[in-house]
């Protein structure tokens, strides 16, 4: 992989929060060992589905001016900011990049696909997967996310043995965990997980 310019300056860079010390093994939420929320997901039906996961910066102010910027008003270039972070967390992994699809009525109002062109900016090739439904996470609470019906269908192409999962926000692992349970009962043997960020 050649080397990515820096698209945003020092100062600004130095806003954001990263993940360090000790955090959760599945979604980075500062924990020792497994944070509430993971550890509720392995007592249901989707226990046993990750094998670890890695989100690399907290949802602090900075970042929720980012995100809002990117993600809700359009701003595609912004995919641009995290592209050296990215690209050094995944280009080395064993494992097929399958990012998390967006619902076909939000990439028609949004124009693009966030979490594709963070992984464009990246220089990292991907794989989709998954299909979404309709059904829209962003309204909803805490336990209204957790109790979701299935949120993804798989697409009929064939699924590695080993596969990372990439989205741009971990707030509850509702997505995180219906994707990966598709493409569990496609054939996936290992999966991981990788946001940018941790709600």
């Amino acid at each position: 992989m050649n080397d990515l310019n820096e698209a945003v300056c020092t100062k600004c860079k130095a806003e954001f929060e990263s993940i360090t010390g000790n955090a959760c093994l599945y979604c980075g939420a500062l924990e020792d060992g497994v944070c509430r929320d993971c550890l509720y997901w392995e007592q249901t039906e989707y226990a046993g589905l990750i094998t670890k996961g890695q989100c690399l910066y907290r949802y602090n102010a900075a970042m929720q001016t980012y995100f809002h910027q990117y993600k809700f008003l359009q701003d595609v270039i912004l995919s641009e900011v995290f592209a050296k972070e990215v690209q050094h967390a995944l280009a080395k992994v064993e494992a097929v990049i399958v990012p998390i699809p967006m619902n076909p009525k939000k990439l028609k109002e949004r124009t693009f696909a966030q979490v594709d062109a963070m992984l464009e900016s990246a220089r990292l090739p991907y794989k989709h997967l998954l299909t979404k439904n309709e059904d829209v996470q962003g309204k909803k609470t805490k336990t209204e996310r957790m109790a979701s019906a299935p949120l993804f269908q798989w697409n009929g192409e064939a699924v590695p043995k080993k596969v990372i999962l990439v989205d741009d926000l971990y707030t509850t692992g509702t997505t995180m965990r219906h994707a990966a349970k598709v493409l569990k009962s496609a054939g996936a043997e290992e999966i991981e997980l990788f946001c940018l960020i941790r709600g």
